[in-house]
């Protein structure tokens, strides 16, 4: 599910992630990490706060300055404005909860789901294309995130704090970014066996009496 989910997000990432709002993001990051390296590379100047040679100092300045920018990248919103409207049952749905599938769609986003029912296909691949819009901002938003919090990491291993790089790297690695590309896969599998299902019919005429019998249909004298 994991390869699934990077490879879905590689394929939809220019279409789910705003160009315009990825721009304004990559402007507000490099903002901020020119600000940053200013005023890190001051203070080490004058303060000596690194506790190391020109060289170390210099490195832990551009990867703490790296690290704040993509951490601001991080907090932008990237989700694509454009219509149609994410909705569920005719009622609109916020961004923020589009992951939040109906029940009848729920059950086959988990590992082991079950067997689709034909009734419904429509409402997996209505539910499962939220879903997936959402994973993949959400990917985006938190690889930006996890990258600056790891650069951070081995700027402070650089100044000699050994104690915080595998926590960094390893804690967010599992709990940001791999659950969201693993979910993302669940989905996408969803999507793809909703996609190969016939669609489904339901019966027009209600089960009953039948109204027109089998027999002969010759009318005899006196009918």
């Amino acid at each position: 599910m994991f390869r699934l989910g990077w490879q879905v997000f590689r394929a939809r990432f220019g279409e789910d992630v705003s160009p315009k709002r990825f721009r304004r993001a990559i402007t507000g990051g490099i903002t901020v990490g020119v600000v940053a390296a200013l005023a890190l590379g001051l203070t080490a100047a004058t303060t000596g706060w690194t506790d190391a040679g020109p060289v170390r100092a210099t490195i832990v300045v551009v990867l703490a300055s790296l690290a704040a920018g993509l951490v601001t990248v991080g907090c932008f919103p990237l989700a694509q404005t454009r219509e149609p409207r994410a909705t569920i049952d005719g009622e609109p749905v916020r961004p923020e909860t589009m992951r939040l599938a109906r029940d009848s769609v729920q059950r086959y986003l988990v590992r082991q789901p079950p067997e689709m029912r034909p009734e419904d296909r429509a409402d997996v691949l209505h539910d499962t294309a939220l879903v997936r819009r959402t994973l993949v901002v959400d990917v985006a938003r938190a690889a930006a995130v996890l990258i600056g919090c790891s650069l951070a990491g081995v700027a402070l291993l650089t100044t000699g704090d050994r104690h915080t790089v595998g926590f960094t790297m390893t804690i967010l690695f599992l709990w940001t970014l791999l659950p969201g590309l693993v979910q993302l896969g669940r989905t996408e599998r969803a999507h793809r066996t909703a996609a190969a299902l016939a669609p489904h019919e339901a019966p027009t005429t209600p089960p009953g009496r039948n109204r027109f019998p089998s027999g002969s249909k010759i009318s005899l004298p006196g009918d």
